[in-house]
């Protein structure tokens, strides 16, 4: 591969680690981010061309869904959305006003754009018009850690070596021997017969039997079970569902109730999307083949992020000594193979059994409500 290419996923997987990082913080909204991904945007807005620039964000969500196990669900295209909103929004402003706006400016505007859009897509795959309820809260928070990463991302520019080495076009990045991973075909048409099968699943008490039965296959996949991301989901399901209240009041307060019709909708939609999201899981353990050129950009942009995660852990000194010791061994890096993905599934031919289990209490379930 090029230089160019090289750089471009170089750049992708400095996202993606800043990607992980951020998945790690608890939130009120599984798809509520803090913007840390976006401090690698801006310090490239003048040094690449659109193109390129462009290429870096659809690697960064790819990239980051794979990682997340989240790309074969409704996080990935609010993610999707909210990434491709603001890095546009923040390139857009640094080349109308050029040197006349901070990375600060172009940090707020890619904020409130990536806020806007993200409920907007989250308000069409997932919550419904309630979800503007939190528009407030999230604009709020979005401005001011936006304020903080601009400032950050300012900081990083005139003290690290990468940003200016990048810039000056000297930063020479070496190619990592890739180790690809094995394609498990099972795992993965047992896994999408299962989300076919979720998507047909009515009554509630199916959905809560098929979402157990897909964390099995999570767990048989090696992938590990995050509790406070679906229980969150729940929580903000169920209280936005007291604005649109719906048959029989179970409990008021004030002028807002809980009623029976909208508590079932929420907890119905909220299993359906949390057995999506752990069929996603398994779904990219299967270690799916990417091929062509777009694949081995995605392959190089995960191997670069291996090698930068590996780098930052046993580096020493100020955040900003870590981080350009990571990156600059990470792009040295030549000698050993890099696995992007180490999985170790187990016991694959448990995702056929499982997939036959969803698929027996997904066709019962549609029957009966029939």
């Amino acid at each position: 591969m090029s230089q160019t290419e090289r750089k471009i996923a170089f750049i992708a997987s400095s996202t993606l680690l800043l990607s992980t990082l951020e998945y790690l913080i608890p939130k009120p909204l599984p798809f509520l981010r803090l913007g840390l991904a976006n401090i690698p945007l801006l310090l490239i807005l003048d040094s690449v061309s659109l193109g390129a620039y462009s290429v870096v964000l659809l690697l960064k969500a790819i990239g980051q869904g794979m990682i997340s196990g989240t790309l074969f669900s409704y996080l990935f295209f609010i993610s999707l959305a909210g990434t491709l909103a603001s890095g546009y929004a923040m390139k857009g402003v640094k080349v109308l006003l050029k040197h006349h706006v901070s990375l600060v400016g172009c940090s707020l505007v890619g904020a409130f754009v990536s806020n806007l859009a993200q409920l907007q897509v989250a308000s069409w795959v997932a919550y419904g018009p309630a979800i503007w309820v939190a528009a407030p809260l999230m604009l709020s928070l979005g401005l001011f850690s936006s304020l903080i990463l601009g400032l950050l991302a300012q900081r990083y520019q005139h003290k690290g070596l990468i940003p200016k080495a990048l810039s000056e076009g000297t930063l020479i990045l070496e190619l990592p021997v890739i180790e690809q991973q094995k394609h498990h075909l099972l795992m993965a048409v047992a896994t999408l017969l299962c989300i076919v099968a979720i998507l047909f699943a009515q009554s509630l008490t199916s959905l809560v039997l098929i979402t157990l039965c897909m964390y099995l296959m999570q767990l048989c996949a090696r992938r590990k079970i995050r509790i406070l991301p679906p229980l969150m989901l729940i929580i903000s399901l169920v209280l936005l569902s007291l604005f649109e209240p719906n048959g029989r009041v179970l409990h008021s307060f004030g002028s807002v109730a809980f009623t029976q019709g909208s508590l079932e909708l929420a907890l119905t939609k909220a299993l359906r999307l949390i057995s999506l999201l752990s069929a996603s899981q398994s779904l990219v353990a299967s270690n799916p083949k990417l091929k062509g050129r777009a694949g081995s950009l995605l392959m190089l942009s995960l191997s670069y992020f291996a090698l930068i995660s590996r780098s930052f852990k046993a580096t020493e000194g100020s955040v900003i000594q870590r981080v350009d010791q990571a990156l600059l061994k990470a792009a040295q890096k030549k000698d050993s193979p890099v696995e992007a993905f180490k999985r170790k599934p187990m016991k694959r031919n448990l995702f056929l059994f499982f997939a036959v289990i969803v698929y027996i209490i997904s066709i019962y379930s549609y029957l009966y409500t029939k």
